[in-house]
């Protein structure tokens, strides 16, 4: 075989390797990517779910405040599986440049992505699952704090309501000026807290929609 037929089939053969290789790379972060992808969607529905039973006024408080902390958990890994899927994004990009003869852009474009991602890839990560848990564990304590002043100022209106109720009945049935009186009396307090009720229902709506967001 002359030099340069040899020269020919070592090119040739080289070619096959390199195409066998990113075709293996390809597919197999491809199959990664998707391993990562569905891992991060099962954390999200988990942390869904958590998120559910803190805000569920039929929990307990202990499972409730669980439920913050398990929220907390599943967030941060699927960050971290969302985190893996980015890089095997990649690396199949890569591998699909390196087929259609665009990899030194690839390698290009690699080579700054991963000095930045060095220096800020946890610091992301870790002030998004710390800004949540604070969110979150801010909004049940807002939450719990506003139903439970709801309730409070609900049942002394309940008892003002059923107090002006009795005294203008006496008024009318005695011709009582100090139960009419006493009516109006509890007739302004059963508003006063009524108005209360309403300001802490919209502080219990409030805290709900920042957890649900």
């Amino acid at each position: 075989m002359s030099t340069e037929n040899k020269g020919i089939m070592e090119s040739v053969t080289d070619y096959v390797a390199e195409t066998a290789q990113a075709i293996g790379d390809w597919a197999g972060a491809t199959s990664a990517e998707a391993k990562h992808k569905t891992k991060a969607e099962g954390h999200r529905e988990v942390r869904d779910a958590e998120w559910s039973k803190a805000k569920s006024s039929n929990e307990s408080l202990v499972d409730r405040v669980e439920g913050v902390g398990k929220a907390a958990k599943h967030e941060a890994k699927s960050l971290s599986q969302d985190a893996k899927k980015q890089k095997e994004s990649e690396k199949r990009e890569h591998a699909k440049n390196k087929l259609t003869g665009d990899d030194a852009k690839s390698q290009a474009k690699d080579a700054k992505e991963n000095a930045k991602d060095s220096v800020t890839q946890d610091k992301p990560i870790t002030e998004q699952v710390s800004d949540y848990i604070n969110e979150t564990v801010e909004a049940v304590g807002d939450w719990m704090s506003a139903t439970s002043k709801e309730a409070q100022h609900k049942t002394k209106e309940e008892a003002h309501k059923a107090d002006r109720k009795a005294n203008w009945k006496a008024a009318k049935e005695d011709n009582s000026v100090s139960n009419a009186a006493s009516a109006v009396s509890e007739g302004t307090k059963e508003l006063k807290e009524g108005a209360k009720k309403e300001y802490y229902d919209q502080k219990a709506d409030n805290a709900s929609d920042r957890l649900a967001n």
